[in-house]
């Protein structure tokens, strides 16, 4: 499946589609941002009053490559105003749109879409975005930009531009809040723990009856709460929506809001026993257009409250 590469192919493809409508028309590109697919999104409002008279001249059918094309609209608005389903045919190597039934229709004005798939590098090319940390002094202060790169080029023949819900993430690096809040004694106790597990030797009895004993004496400081239990109820801690309701600050600016939170991609292990994220990523979105080419914005990770409330467990 063919994506399309940067902003300047969607122009191209925008601009040739343009030059096949005839008609008095008002024409706008939209970027669309979404998890794993992105979509580039040409829709042009056209006025028909001449179109039947161009039925010869200029064809009223064009083909589409489906690698590139993802789904085409066609709604009418006057006198019509509903979605017209059969003038677009999808077949395995080719999309086709059919305006012969508008003309039918006599449609006096319709509105087109055509959605181009397009990948990661094409929004690295259009946007600059930034997420940079403060630290302060109980929490983390992270500061959130976006801006289009060349609204100039996005101006040329085009009435409207709009980037929607552009990712920008932030990730929220926490393995040391939580390895320098778990009491030295609970860590001591995994070591021997570890030490026990390992020893086979049975000449060295004497060896694992005195770890044995010293762990005796560590739960005690541990209370009637098991140590898996305690590393059960920290794992809780780290759930994705637990995480961002409860230590992450909704200062956000109004340019920017939250759209997901999960675990980041690199995993270390806590007193031997337990594997949990180095880091929680955040993606945060924002819209960006012609009148607003830059967006900016806060998000604040409670760390000292995070840190807190792993102390209080133990």
């Amino acid at each position: 499946m063919r994506k399309l590469g940067s902003i300047r192919e969607l122009l191209e493809m925008g601009k040739e589609l343009s030059s096949w409508i005839k008609g008095e028309k008002f024409e706008s590109l939209r970027v669309v941002c979404k998890e794993g697919e992105h979509l580039g999104i040409y829709t042009a409002t056209v006025y028909t009053g001449i179109l039947p008279k161009y039925h010869t001249k200029f064809g009223l059918v064009k083909r589409f490559d489906p690698q590139v094309v993802q789904e085409i609209k066609l709604y009418g608005l006057k006198p019509l105003t509903k979605r017209i389903y059969d003038v677009v045919e999808y077949k395995p190597d080719e999309i086709i749109l059919n305006l012969k039934k508008v003309a039918e229709l006599n449609l006096e004005s319709f509105r087109l879409e055509v959605s181009y798939r397009m990948d990661d590098a094409s929004l690295r090319g259009l946007v600059r975005d930034r997420s940079s940390p403060e630290p302060l002094e109980d929490k983390k202060l992270y500061h959130l930009s976006a801006q289009l790169k060349d609204p100039n080029s996005l101006i040329a023949g085009f009435s409207e531009c709009e980037i929607e819900d552009y990712p920008v993430s932030v990730d929220v690096y926490i393995q040391e809040d939580i390895n320098t809040n778990i009491p030295h004694y609970i860590k001591e106790m995994s070591e021997i723990e570890a030490e026990i597990l390992e020893e086979y030797d049975p000449y060295k009895a004497t060896k694992i009856m005195r770890l044995q004993k010293k762990r005796a004496g560590l739960k005690r400081r541990l209370g009637k709460e098991n140590l898996k239990r305690k590393l059960e109820e920290l794992s809780l801690f780290l759930r994705p929506t637990k995480f961002k309701n409860d230590y992450i600050g909704t200062e956000l600016k109004k340019d920017f809001i939250i759209n997901s939170c999960k675990w980041g991609a690199d995993i270390f292990r806590v007193l031997g026993l337990m594997m949990l994220p180095q880091s929680m990523k955040l993606i945060t979105k924002t819209n960006l257009n012609l009148n607003k080419s830059a967006a900016s914005g806060t998000l604040i990770y409670k760390s000292g409250k995070f840190s807190e409330d792993i102390q209080n467990l133990f």
